[in-house]
């Protein structure tokens, strides 16, 4: 048997106990990859070496961490709030904030399966919310990943413009990054007319979920009126009980005791 159709079995090995055990993908395959390659491909530690990527790996673990960084302390879910303000509650431009949050994610570095898990839970509460196709609402955000998945920067982009530069075969960059945006972007479209969006454009706008509290809140501060009782405090006599006002001294023994010596 050919070390290539070795390597290609032992991979779905690989594949198969990462996924049906507790044991990580990645320590498993280096252990495969050095048991193939000393026993079937006759190669050393160094040769084994030369073929791991490690300028991606650098990549891969920086662009992970830092987005890690980013859920954690809430900085996506504030982009991706923010983005849903700007639209000013029009529930069909909803679904296409989502794709290009997600879309922006990876063409900046995120994985497409991390940018995904950290868009997808938020996109899938505003479906809720709104009353948006849920099935709408993933498609969007599993496209936007792809459409931005394959630009210069990406991780899908570095590897194929890598092995293209390697095997100094013809081929563009940014070709390649609006080839995947411009197909994606016409699925997205397709199916955000399918999966129910000519209903959302009719629905019109919204008021977005918190705004009228807030606004109530903002009213409340901006006509210099106090609240929980403190309004209109001592604008009657001691001991009377002025209507509406419901602040201390409106009880006669409350005003008893304040004009006491």
């Amino acid at each position: 048997m050919s070390p290539e159709l070795v390597s290609i079995l032992v991979l779905v090995v690989v594949f198969v106990i990462a996924t049906t055990r507790s044991v990580n993908m990645g320590a498993l395959a280096f252990a495969a990859a050095f048991g193939v390659g000393t026993l079937v491909a006759d190669l050393d530690a160094d040769g084994i070496f030369a073929g791991f990527p490690g300028d991606l790996f650098v990549v891969l673990v920086g662009v992970t961490y830092l987005f890690a960084i980013a859920r954690a302390n809430g900085t996506t879910d504030w982009l991706v709030h923010a983005a849903v303000r700007l639209v000013r509650g029009r529930v069909a431009l909803i679904p296409w904030v989502m794709f290009a949050l997600t879309g922006a994610l990876t063409a900046i570095g995120a994985v497409s399966p991390a940018a995904v898990a950290i868009v997808a839970p938020i996109a899938l509460s505003f479906a809720t919310r709104y009353s948006i196709s849920p099935l709408l609402m993933g498609t969007m955000v599993v496209h936007g990943a792809q459409a931005g998945g394959f630009s210069p920067i990406s991780i899908y982009g570095s590897i194929v413009n890598g092995i293209v530069e390697r095997e100094h075969l013809p081929g563009s960059e940014v070709g390649l990054f609006l080839a995947s945006l411009i197909a994606n972007l016409l699925i997205a479209a397709v199916l955000f007319t399918v999966l129910g969006g000519r209903k959302l454009w009719a629905r019109g706008s919204v008021p977005v979920h918190g705004e009228d509290s807030a606004g109530r809140d903002g009213d409340a501060e901006g006509d210099g009126t106090p609240s929980n009782g403190t309004a209109n405090a001592g604008t009657g006599p001691a001991g009377t009980d002025t209507e509406g006002a419901g602040t201390t001294g409106t009880t006669p023994a409350a005003g008893a005791a304040g004009t006491a010596p």
